[in-house]
């Protein structure tokens, strides 16, 4: 499971890397997406984050979510990911409490 977390952080990085230039929206969604799985990733590992990292995230994911649905109807399935992605991550710093 934490070579997959690593692979998917990973692919997360490059696809934001390659898109930076071209569609730095798209960027910054890859990018955002690559850092839940890496927080994650650490979760798993048994040495998750503060708090507060937590709570950062889960404000990125959301201001991405809102920005992907105002965008256009090509961004809908990345804002609906992002805003499963917040809760999930809601639910784990609810959890770390």
């Amino acid at each position: 499971m934490q070579g997959l977390y690593t692979a998917i952080v990973l692919l997360f990085l490059g696809m934001g890397v390659y898109y930076l230039n071209t569609e730095p929206v798209v960027a910054v969604h890859h990018f955002l997406i690559s850092l839940y799985f890496f927080v994650f990733l650490f979760e798993i590992r048994g040495k998750p984050f503060s708090r507060s990292v937590y709570w950062l995230l889960l404000l990125l994911l959301v201001g991405d979510a809102f920005m992907q649905f105002s965008i256009g109807d090509m961004n809908m399935i990345s804002g609906l990911v992002s805003a499963m992605f917040a809760l999930s991550t809601w639910q784990a710093q609810r959890r770390l409490s």
